[in-house]
């Protein structure tokens, strides 16, 4: 087999060097895209599962990998997030008879290939569907339908472990490319990918309309980068703003009654995807949103949802919580705002009382973890999943002495028996002379 590759390989590399495009008829170019498209799909599928059998046998440690992703990455020159769709595809597939058939019949590309591993991994009944589905429907028509299946699949029991499993795999990774571009990828969970996503494209807007005051028209892709540079270079008090932009929330009414979704029903919203009922409520933040309730045939209403803090609450917010209220946080950058004794999504109201401000790791922690927030201001207490009790320390309070009084003798300015004049006052400039129209 390997020396027939050779041959494979050489004949390939031959007729790919001959290749003079301009030579071709329109019509000939089509067949010959679809040609290289199958080889592509084969190659793709070959490139997988032998993958898998080198992750089986653990070769890849004989180059000094530790682990078979890196060396998949280094062998392909792909990404690492890349390589290990592929491999979590290939293991799929292993399992799967029918989706390894279609995947060595070069049925399926790569990213396809992908998809339907994924969404087949959560209910393995619907594979002949999804493959139906790759079959006939485009790429991002197949990546709604698996995102849907594998929604609907999630309990609401392990949405929160699922929410641990998204928050532990974030990161953030940056390169260089040949030219000097700077580039980087981002692994976010759905909640801090619509916020991001929210102020992202708030700023955007408004640097695009500068931009065609000035009589320039910037691409939109362009504005998004300067607004990504112009949101991490601009310094301010330290508290998270309210994102403004308009979110758009497409929920089934049966969803929207029962709080989760069924096989069927959709709950997404535009530009993070599909979602829980429960998640969209928590990730809709301080946005603006426009939710449209709608069943298989209507739309039934459209409503506008938010938890945006009032204006007067918020500022007595910001004076009473001036950092991380949990004992021993002094945090005071990037405050979350917090319903503390009833969550919003629960219907818990944006009131002082039930608001607080803590940091995000804290919030997580409230969030995710089983921590909670208890007391009040001056007295918070903090309480671990087994119940001990981190107690905040009572501020010290203020001083009685009264401050030493100021026994100077009284200038001609200052009649004696007053009390210390107030600040200078910048002095008024005389007028000018020959000036009587200057008051």
């Amino acid at each position: 087999m390997c020396e027939r590759r050779e041959d494979l390989e050489a004949f390939l590399s031959v007729f790919v060097a001959r290749l003079d495009e301009s030579l071709l008829k329109g019509n000939d170019a089509k067949v010959l895209v679809g040609f290289f498209s199958r080889i592509e799909h084969l190659a793709s599928a070959g490139k997988a599962l032998c993958a898998l059998r080198v992750a089986n046998t653990g070769v890849f440690s004989e180059d000094g990998h530790r682990h078979v992703g890196d060396w998949l990455a280094k062998t392909t020159g792909e990404s690492l997030g890349q390589c290990l769709s592929v491999l979590e595809s290939a293991k799929t597939a292993s399992e799967l008879p029918e989706l390894k058939e279609a995947l060595l019949s070069g049925e399926l590309s790569g990213s396809q290939a992908a998809q339907v591993a994924g969404a087949a991994s959560a209910d393995p009944a619907l594979l002949g569907e999804l493959l139906g589905a790759a079959r006939s429907e485009d790429f991002e028509g197949l990546k709604r339908r698996c995102a849907q299946i594998k929604a609907a699949k999630t309990s609401i029991e392990d949405e929160a472990e699922r929410s641990k499993r998204l928050h532990r795999s974030r990161s953030l990774r940056t390169w260089t490319e040949g030219d000097g571009t700077f580039r980087l990828d981002a692994r976010l969970t759905p909640e801090a990918g619509a916020v991001v996503l929210a102020r992202l494209k708030a700023r955007a807007d408004k640097i695009f309309v500068e931009a065609r005051r000035q009589g320039s028209l910037e691409p939109s892709g362009a504005c998004m980068a300067d607004a990504l540079l112009a949101l991490v270079t601009t310094t301010g008090a330290g508290v998270i703003e309210s994102p403004k932009a308009l979110a758009h929330l497409r929920v089934d009414i049966g969803a929207l009654r029962r709080g989760n979704t069924e096989p069927g029903e959709l709950c997404e919203i535009a530009g993070v995807g599909p979602v829980s009922v429960a998640v969209a409520r928590e990730l809709l933040g301080d946005s603006i949103a426009k939710v449209l309730v709608t069943s298989a045939t209507d739309v039934h209403s459209v409503c506008n949802l938010g938890r945006a803090v009032p204006a007067r609450v918020r500022s007595a917010l910001l004076e009473r919580d001036k950092c991380c209220v949990v004992p021993g946080c002094s945090s005071s950058y990037n405050l979350e705002i917090d319903h503390r004794v009833v969550p919003f999504a629960n219907g818990g109201a944006t009131e002082l009382d039930n608001l607080a401000r803590i940091c995000h790791h804290h919030h997580f922690l409230k969030t995710h973890e089983g921590y909670s927030l208890q007391g009040e201001p001056g007295a918070w207490v903090w309480v671990h999943p087994d119940g001990t009790r981190q107690q905040q320390r009572p501020e010290r309070p203020p001083g009685t002495t009264p401050p030493p009084r100021d026994n100077r003798p009284a200038g001609k300015n200052r009649p004696p028996g007053d009390e210390p004049p107030p600040a200078r006052q910048r002095p008024t400039m005389p007028t000018p002379p020959n000036d009587p129209g200057r008051p």
